[in-house]
């Protein structure tokens, strides 16, 4: 539809010489319309392509297109709850949000038809604990409680890999590297990973913090023992937080090394799941306590008391979400001072494991063998549930490709269909 509707704009463009000397009227111009009755016209298209394609074919059509308003309204036309969920800077791209609205509704309510799903059976031998999309979605990165680290070509993942039984378990062409024993024969529980120097993170049960190198992810690069098991990992601006059972955040800079650069027990509880920024450092325990962290001043900011202790979270695009053991998600603000902001409930009956957001959806799966994709809204509704076989560990999430890790051995990948325009 998409295509028909460019080629009428293009003809609407044309004068009457261009259509042939036996018309001597001027055909009625796009760019001539009022500008309702345009963006009506553009409603029926989706805003990629609008603002990608539509807004370059003429200096008219850009400046209609140009104001955030616009691209406000359509958001709010079709999805009138409060949107985002925290406040937005002056700077906020309209234009971005509201193609990731229609790009993630569109992709996930009819998942079965846009998604294609593979299954890894056994990708571990034992549950599989995390997973890190790596390489803005060419590699995924996975651990588990056999302590071996492993590497996936996602990129390599085609419509030749079936969910059949004969060939469900044939996944070893597209394992790229497997580092057996990665923490001996300790789980494998926590990675992150810093893109510019493609050096990859691990925490395990075996008290060890180790780096290992993209370019040679076989070898050890190096390895720091913590007093007891890591739990949990964020990389952010040069600096690797590490959270672990013993209740200590620990700050790293591994430009000087593996060595700490503080540790502090902030917690009454282990520490479950933590993220951070370039200041500040946000971790949850099972002390249902979430502490701001001051990197610089080195002192707590803030704390905030949960029912349930945290379990997840996500900092993404300006927000932070935090999923606990009640099945709940809380809404922080890091703008203003760091304020919680609502609380709802996400529609899993159990814990939720892990959590990832953008601008156009809420991503959380659960022990209750479910992942829900859901509105990036106040009281949101689901999107898609999609049923798993198992309890789900963690999720990662990265340009439209879903990955999880699950209790049941396996690894599950979400891709766009390659023939999906």
């Amino acid at each position: 539809m998409e295509n028909n509707l460019f080629y009428i704009c293009l003809f609407f463009q044309m004068d009457s010489e261009s259509i042939g000397e036996e018309i001597d009227t001027l055909v009625l111009s796009l760019d001539t319309v009022p500008p309702e009755i345009f963006l009506h016209i553009c409603s029926f298209l989706s805003s990629k392509f609008v603002i990608n394609v539509l807004s370059s074919v003429c200096q008219k059509f850009k400046d209609v297109l140009e104001s955030d308003v616009t691209w406000r309204l359509r958001i709010y036309e079709r999805w009138p709850k409060k949107y985002p969920l925290v406040p937005v800077p002056p700077d906020f791209d309209w234009k971005e949000a509201c193609i990731a609205r229609e790009e993630q509704h569109r992709l996930w309510h009819k998942h079965s038809e846009n998604m294609k799903k593979y299954h890894m059976k056994e990708a571990h031998f034992g549950s599989v604990n995390v997973v890190q999309i790596i390489e803005e979605g060419g590699i995924c990165a996975s651990g588990g409680r056999d302590g071996a680290l492993k590497l996936w070509d996602l990129a390599a993942l085609n419509e030749m890999l079936l969910e059949t039984a004969e060939n469900a378990q044939n996944f070893n062409p597209w394992l790229i590297n497997e580092r057996a024993g990665a923490h001996g024969n300790a789980w494998l529980w926590s990675i992150a990973y810093d893109k510019t120097n493609r050096v990859l993170y691990s925490g395990g049960f075996d008290c060890n913090l180790k780096t290992w190198e993209l370019v040679e992810p076989s070898v050890q690069a190096s390895s720091y023992s913590l007093a007891s098991p890591v739990l949990c990992l964020s990389y952010c601006s040069n600096a690797l937080s590490c959270g672990c059972y013993g209740r200590s955040v620990s700050l790293f800079d591994p430009r000087a090394g593996v060595q700490p650069m503080f540790q502090h027990i902030l917690h009454k509880k282990p520490v479950i799941c933590m993220v951070s920024d370039e200041k500040y450092i946000i971790s949850g325990s099972e002390d249902c306590h979430v502490i701001i962290y001051d990197k610089i001043a080195r002192n707590v900011l803030k704390t905030w008391k949960l029912d349930g202790f945290p379990m997840s979270m996500s900092y993404n695009d300006g927000q932070i979400l935090v999923g606990d053991v009640e099945g709940s998600i809380h809404v922080i603000d890091p703008h203003e001072d760091y304020e919680l902001l609502q609380s709802y409930k996400s529609g899993h009956q159990l814990k939720v494991t892990g959590i990832q957001h953008n601008l156009g959806s809420i991503i959380t799966c659960s022990t209750d063998k479910t992942i829900r994709v859901l509105e990036p809204n106040a009281e949101p509704e689901p999107i898609a549930v999609l049923q798993g076989d198992a309890e789900v560990a963690k999720i990662s999430f990265c340009n439209s490709i879903l990955v999880s890790a699950n209790a049941d051995d396996s690894i599950t990948v979400w891709k766009p269909r390659e023939d999906l325009d």
